[in-house]
């Protein structure tokens, strides 16, 4: 049970930070940042209104047998007589919620209070009352058994106390005195009037470091101060109906992160030595004598220990839950393993972990038939019934030609609390895109996938054929693995720069070495400063001393390049999609010729369009007239001539218009930059934005661009 606030401004962390919390704290907090949910001032949304117990859930009969079904994340808070708190990550696991869980039948009724207050809720393990703060200094008991709730005004006691556990209908607050914790408060609320008790018998250099109720009608309190004239570690038993201590130990070597129980006869707790090895202790109530048990290893993490009648319950070193007799010594190992919180619940205790012959789940530790602890579940962890698939929607075709294209592919699941994978591959190259996971938790049942049309490493996705694969995985390990497959066809058409058969411009580069490769321009507009992904397209290339991309030229749909050799022959070298075709000999006499490109439609008409660059390194546009002819030209803007390579890449962002891509730099470092078409004749491209500097695909001497 919560023994104390999370807010770092007033928990002393100069012993141990985790020696305040609860067990279902220290649970909690290995695993989300539990101050989210608790501490004062962090709430995101706004305070609202606390809720009256209200059942959500179907009732036994509806939902078979006795065992209910808590969600994957669910996890046991605390416990009362006939039901548990539990609390559960958010579905963006940025937040906790809270709910109050009957035992009989896992009704469930949602927990909420202001969030901005802090606190967390605690129940009272001797009835169905859990208490939640509603102000700084005022509280509310809820009877989940359906009674009227209390509200508690607890400012007598002052605004540094805090609320550390819930006996019956009394609030055991701490209040803080200067850098201690020193003393200890009871507020109740019989018959409509407050009545506030000062706990009597503690020191006064008490600094209280936790409180632990029990049925038995008292408290134990853990506390550090002088008595005797020695100050050291001491338990102290607090009389309820007194306001008073009746019992006062010292426990040397005490075990910081160990917990503290209570019963009509016995108290419990753990010491350590200098070793690490921690050490069951129990004592009977009203003797000075101790009596030591097993020792095991925790490695500094919290060690429960609870009292079941003439039994002391505890985790051991594999965090298995087991039990020791404090008549004879008689040890029941194995009652759960994997344990998790562990508490009082009326007669018993409630524990959360497994056991071989029921699995996970939520389990009530009571004394059977022969006198010796024994687990009973009572509520499994996640849904148990097998997972399936009721219903799938993925497109036979997809296209990606135009920004912000998506294909959705999309699963209905027979239930939640699963986790669901999603990958896809293109059969000619093996490449893949993982649309990474999604967990389904509780009702949600629809797992939903958008595909932009890239792989993982951001190149564009390739025509053709494809295989996926959906993998749904039960995260309570009940109800089987379910894999679906099919088939899925990318038709994204071809594009004016296009080498790789995705419909996105690609950029030839060529080595000093004669070495060709190229690259996606979708990957690296997108991650400018990424780790582009360099395509092998073979040696040989620096016979020539001229290459072009041309764009379509054959008979082909696909993109093809001409290059001219030393001796002004012309070749074509015809695109396959992903490859070229043998080159085929155009003719001779184009040494003539120094450059003259072809961007495209960059007028916003159907035709195409010329851009040619002067010696002062002034642009100029001719508009096509669409019958052979050019307009008068227009300029485009001045200092061109920094760029050693003007590429008419095609269209970069798929927004339907003609791009650039310039190159320039020294000889061993490339700038790339990016002009975007706008569309409008008069001011064809914006502003340039650069992709890279000292570009990726150099070799030490900056390679031509094409």
């Amino acid at each position: 049970m919560w023994s104390g606030r999370t807010d770092a401004s007033i928990i002393d962390f100069g012993r141990n930070p985790l020696e305040h919390l609860s067990p279902a704290g220290r649970r909690l907090a290995g695993a989300v940042t539990f101050a989210l949910a608790v501490t004062a001032g962090t709430a995101a949304t706004t305070a609202t209104a606390l809720a009256e117990p209200r059942a959500v859930t179907a009732a036994a009969s509806e939902q078979g047998a006795e065992l209910f079904a808590l969600g994957v994340d669910e996890m046991l808070y605390s416990s009362g007589a006939n039901g548990f708190v539990t609390a559960a990550l958010t579905a963006d696991g940025t937040d906790l919620t809270f709910r109050w869980r009957r035992s009989a039948d896992g009704a469930a009724t949602p927990l909420t209070w202001p969030r901005d207050q802090g606190g967390s809720p605690l129940a009272d393990s001797g009835s169905d009352r859990v208490a939640v703060q509603t102000g700084r200094t005022a509280y509310r008991i809820l009877d989940m058994a359906g009674g009227a709730p209390v509200d508690i005004d607890t400012s007598s006691v002052g605004p540094s106390a805090d609320l550390w556990q819930l006996a019956g209908d009394t609030l055991a607050l701490v209040r803080w005195g200067g850098s201690m914790r020193d003393s200890l408060h009871l507020v109740s609320k019989p018959a409509g009037t407050v009545v506030h008790r000062q706990v009597r018998g503690l020191p006064a250099d008490a600094d209280i470091l936790r409180v632990e109720t029990s049925p038995a009608g008292v408290l134990v309190v853990r506390y550090e101060g002088t008595v005797g004239g020695t100050k050291g570690r001491r338990l102290a038993v607090v009389d309820l109906a007194g306001a008073q201590v009746v019992e006062d130990r010292a426990v040397p070597g005490f075990y910081p992160n160990s917990g503290i129980a209570v019963s009509a006869t016995h108290l419990a707790w753990s010491v350590a030595d200098s070793e690490g090895n921690v050490t069951l202790v129990t004592a009977r109530r009203g003797t000075t004598e101790s009596t030591r048990h097993t020792t095991f290893r925790v490695n500094g993490d919290y060690a429960p220990v609870s009292l079941l009648g003439d039994w002391a319950v505890y985790e051991g070193s594999r965090r298995d839950l087991s039990a020791v007799s404090l008549k004879d010594g008689t040890t029941v190992t194995g009652l759960l393993g994997k344990a998790g919180e562990l508490s009082g619940a009326g007669d018993g205790l409630l524990a959360q972990g497994t056991t071989a012959e029921r699995g996970a789940g939520v389990y009530r530790i009571g004394l059977g038939a022969d006198g010796r602890p024994a687990p009973t579940l009572l509520a499994t962890e996640g849904a148990r019934t097998p997972v399936t698939v009721a219903d799938q929607q993925v497109p036979a075709t997809a296209g990606f030609a135009t920004a912000g294209s998506k294909a959705v592919l999309r699963w209905r699941l027979g239930r939640g609390d699963v986790v669901v994978s999603l990958q896809l591959t293109h059969k000619a190259t093996g490449k893949t895109w993982a649309g990474g996971s999604q967990r389904l938790l509780g009702a949600d049942t629809e797992a939903v996938f958008s595909w932009d049309g890239t792989f993982s490493n951001g190149t564009a996705a390739h025509n053709g054929a494809y295989t996926w694969k959906l993998v749904v995985s039960p995260l309570n390990g009940f109800g089987g693995r379910v894999e679906r497959t099919g088939t899925l066809t990318v038709a994204s058409g071809s594009a004016p720069h296009d080498y790789s058969d995705t419909g996105t411009p690609t950029l030839l580069v060529r080595d000093v070495t004669g070495h060709l490769s190229s690259y996606d321009v979708r990957q690296f507009v997108a991650k400018p400063t990424g780790e582009w992904e360099r395509t092998e397209r073979g040696g040989g290339w620096n016979v020539y001393d001229r290459l072009l991309s041309t764009g379509n030229i054959d008979a082909t749909p696909y993109a093809d390049v001409v290059a001219r050799d030393r001796s002004g022959v012309l070749w074509l070298y015809s695109g396959k999609g992903r490859s070229f075709a043998a080159p085929v000999r155009i003719g001779g006499g184009w040494n003539t010729y120094d450059l003259l490109t072809g961007p495209g439609n960059l007028g916003g008409a159907a035709v195409g369009d010329l851009l040619a660059r002067d010696r002062d390194g002034v642009l100029w546009l001719y508009l096509g007239k669409g019958d052979g002819t050019f307009a008068p030209r227009t300029r485009v803007g001045g200092d061109w001539g920094a760029y050693d390579r003007i590429v008419n890449i095609g269209d970069v962002d798929r927004d339907g218009r003609a791009d650039l891509i310039a190159e320039s730099g020294t000889e061993d470092y490339a700038l790339l930059t990016v002009y975007k078409g706008t569309g409008d004749w008069k001011a064809p491209f914006r502003t340039g934005t650069a992709l890279s500097t000292g570009a990726p695909y150099a070799y030490g001497v900056r390679p031509a661009i094409f």
